[in-house]
């Protein structure tokens, strides 16, 4: 608390310079949206980006988390551990994992400090809380937490409506599936007041056993604006619970039943196969954010942006071992961050400077809580018990001008600077005590042209680089290796196209990784699985995307990605992981008679290896899934949906995971469906 009072403190001033600025009148929303604006492209930037707005995302399947919505996007594969689209999900662009995919939620990065990556089952159904939500892909612009190294999703939660509303959508379906999704809003109130709240729900049994999750999330919102100055607090809520999902199914079970999860097997005294019934996973997570944003004059904006992140949490499961036992695997993790950004902006230039820092604090032990053959066994000690800390500083500034009329010239410098710690015994008895500082200046240029008529051509070239997680650093301390930072250089190359009935566009990329952090199949002289920096590797590919709208009632939407991504390991070049040659995706939209509304959607996953030896063992065939969704409106405020997943019955895996000669599978649903019924007040 006593730090969050000194930040306060320290930012105070920047309240009062916004409030004591002269009135100038303007829409509320456009001054909200100011807040995620520092990190997001424009149609003029010269980066490749797709976006989704709130209708967009509410029109998908309520079963879906955030990640598997956005698998309509270009380069953009999804999977769900359970099968479904609840509990554990996750997203790769252009093939690069979760970790290498920088996240922010009104300009705070959500990626976890340590893992670098975002567990979205700890936010539930964050898709309803967005008023929008942009994915770049590629370094695209200067973000704030670790590199975006395949990609960035900014996202901006929802800003208040002019009118007190309020909406409820129920929702049910297979796999014993139930949501609710409630939203209250008072609308702006006199005196520039307004206040929201998004509660939501979720549970389900999942499809491999043991993918149950119950889960809760809110967003509780209260806002001031006089038009000039903003004034917000965001409270952001997560709780989860669900069964553990993470280990996979071998090939020997897939052949028997693609629906096993080993999760908390064990043998009893009489050689029956039991469960353990809470081997699960148990996460709470709390974000308070404090926003200004305050308008100088009619060309200058500064925001700022508080927040504070805790977090805490286990895992517990079921060991069958000499001597069985029951573990439980704690964390627990402090953030504090604050951002602020001054942006400038007239007819022919935007330029915004922007200054980050946050600093993290993370617990984690491991208790023994059960021991098969002991009486009045209580918790042990931790057997391990480590404490990091990590602080990430900073900066950036990025113009956009518009020069001779039509040409825009862009140029994006940051320094970033991280210090990250660690101490104490991990859960193998090795000691962690470390210390690791980077130095990282990653810059940016590039420019667009505008040829009239909507078409557009781009060019840009950026740097970045990226630090290891902690979990690389703990496997290279443990195995007596080291990691280093990788650098990637990427080429983006593009044109757009635009027209009242018709959009297209053509993106050619060429991400050229050095040391590239990978496992290349090797081990260590005692049998563990170790990550290398790799010299040389890179991905590169075209993407098309396509929109199409002949008339009112129809419109149908493509796009299409075909790459090749490659990694150097003993003088030749195999395969990334996990990175498939081809992705495509469609829909197409019909609405009859304004009430009835169809779609049709289609997803294509070329193969992919599962790791990067080159095996051809160890891969995953291409899959096509299609899936169907009809919405009918009874009136203005009532109106029934239905969603039909995996129309087809494909008996498909969308990822997987190998260690040596071990390989674990996780299989999707075959077809499932959910109804929803939505009430508008």
């Amino acid at each position: 608390m006593k730090k969050i009072l000194i930040a306060a403190a320290l930012i105070m001033p920047l309240f009062c310079v916004g409030q004591n600025a002269p009135q100038f009148h303007s829409v509320n929303q456009t001054i909200d949206s100011t807040v995620v604006t520092a990190t997001r492209a424009s149609a003029r930037t010269p980066v490749s980006y797709s976006e989704m707005g709130a209708e967009q995302i509410a029109s998908k399947s309520p079963l879906n988390s955030l990640p598997m919505t956005l698998s309509l996007m270009p380069s953009v594969v999804s999977t769900n551990e359970g099968g479904t689209g609840l509990g554990y999900s996750k997203f790769r662009v252009r093939g690069s994992d979760p970790t290498r995919t920088n996240v922010t939620i009104n300009g705070i990065a959500l990626n976890d400090a340590e893992s670098q990556e975002v567990f979205w089952v700890n936010i539930a159904s964050v898709g309803s809380m967005l008023n929008s939500a942009q994915l770049q892909r590629g370094l695209g612009t200067s973000t704030v937490g670790s590199g975006a190294f395949g990609a960035s999703l900014n996202m901006q939660t929802a800003l208040p409506g002019n009118e007190a509303a309020a909406s409820v959508d129920i929702s049910a379906g297979s796999f014993k599936t139930s949501l609710i999704n409630a939203s209250v809003s008072t609308g702006r109130l006199p005196g520039g007041f307004a206040f929201d709240v998004k509660y939501n729900y979720g549970t389900t049994d999942g499809y491999i056993r043991n993918a149950w999750v119950d889960l809760n999330s809110m967003l509780a919102s209260a806002s001031w604006s006089n038009g000039n100055n903003l004034v917000k607090f965001n409270f952001i809520h997560g709780s989860q619970h669900s069964g553990i999902t993470w280990e996979g199914v071998s090939a020997e079970q897939m052949a028997k039943d693609r629906r096993y999860n080993p999760a908390g097997e064990y043998v009893d005294s009489e050689g029956n196969i039991k469960y353990y019934d809470n081997d699960s996973d148990n996460y709470l997570q709390n974000h308070y954010q404090l926003i200004h944003v305050g308008r100088l004059s009619d060309r200058l904006t500064l925001s700022t942006t508080l927040n504070y992140t805790d977090g805490e949490g286990y895992y517990e499961a079921y060991k069958d071992k000499k001597v069985d036992y029951i573990n439980r695997k704690s964390s627990a993790a402090d953030n504090f961050a604050g951002a602020t950004n001054l942006k400038y902006r007239d007819s022919k230039t935007e330029a915004i400077f922007n200054l980050a820092y946050s600093r993290y604090y993370g617990h984690h032990f491991g208790e023994v809580i059960w021991r098969a053959g002991q009486v009045d066994y209580g918790t042990e000690d931790p057997w391990y018990d480590n404490n990091s800390v990590k602080g990430d500083f900073s900066t950036f500034l990025r113009v956009e001008r518009t020069m001779l009329e039509r040409l825009n010239v862009y140029a994006d410098l940051q320094y970033r600077n991280v210090n990250y710690e660690m101490k104490g015994p991990d859960d193998d008895g090795t000691r962690l005590d470390s210390t690791y500082v980077w130095y990282f200046i990653n810059p940016k240029a590039g420019a667009s042209y505008d040829f009239g008529r909507g078409g557009t051509a781009y060019a840009s070239v950026a740097l970045g680089h990226k630090e290891p997680s902690r979990a690389d650093l703990k496997d290279a301390v443990a195995n007596d290796t080291k990691v280093y930072p990788e650098t990637l250089l990427d080429f983006e190359l593009g044109y757009r196209y635009a027209s009242e009935q018709f959009s297209a566009s053509a993106n050619i990329y060429m991400m050229e990784y050095d040391n590239q952090l990978v496992t290349t199949g090797r081990f260590t002289p005692s049998g563990y699985l170790i990550k290398e920096n790799v010299k040389r590797s890179y991905r590169r590919g075209i993407e098309l995307v396509a929109a199409y709208q002949p008339a009112q009632w129809v419109k149908l939407d493509a796009n299409a990605t075909f790459s090749t991504n490659k990694i150097k390991i003993d003088g030749g070049l195999k395969d990334l992981a996990l990175s498939p040659a081809a992705i495509a995706s469609g829909m197409a939209t019909f609405r009859i008679a304004k009430r009835l509304e169809l779609a049709t959607i289609v997803k294509f996953v070329g193969r992919q290896y599962i790791d990067n030896t080159g095996s051809e063992a160890k891969t995953l065939p291409h899959y096509t899934v299609v899936s169907q969704s009809a919405s009918f409106s009874f009136t203005k405020n009532l109106k029934f949906s239905i969603f039909v997943d995996n129309l087809f019955n494909k008996m498909y895996v969308a990822d997987a995971w190998a260690y040596g000669d071990d390989v674990g599978y996780y299989p999707q649903a075959p077809i499932n469906a959910m109804g929803k019924l939505s009430f508008a007040f």
